[in-house]
């Protein structure tokens, strides 16, 4: 199943001066919903309820995805709020997360 948000799915293209996206960024909410990106241009994640994957372009400080894959399983009590993202502003110690119109979702923090 797949389900494409926005994007080119060409890798991970960073500028010098962007911070890098590539590694695992996590929530500190219940059931921990995660991020991550290896520097292969793929990602994968969990909302705290379904699992997400797909490919990501990052050009500077943003980064835009599109899903090839997510599950969609009905979890009682999980905001599924990782699902809906398109683009990620990238910082040095977190991620911004927007839905398709450009609304701020929430923000994961680098797991290091």
């Amino acid at each position: 199943m797949g389900l494409a948000l926005a994007g080119c799915a060409s890798g991970a293209g960073s500028e010098d001066d962007a911070s890098s996206v590539v590694g695992t960024w996590q929530s500190s909410e219940a059931n921990e919903p995660y991020l991550s990106f290896d520097d292969d241009g793929t990602f994968d994640g969990n909302d705290g309820c379904n699992g997400l994957s797909g490919q990501y372009e990052q050009d500077g400080d943003t980064v835009t995805v599109t899903f090839s894959a997510s599950t969609l399983r009905g979890c009682e009590g999980v905001d599924t709020w990782l699902s809906e993202l398109s683009t990620i502003e990238v910082g040095d110690a977190s991620l911004e997360i927007y839905d398709s119109s450009g609304e701020l979702l929430g923000s994961l923090a680098r797991d290091d």
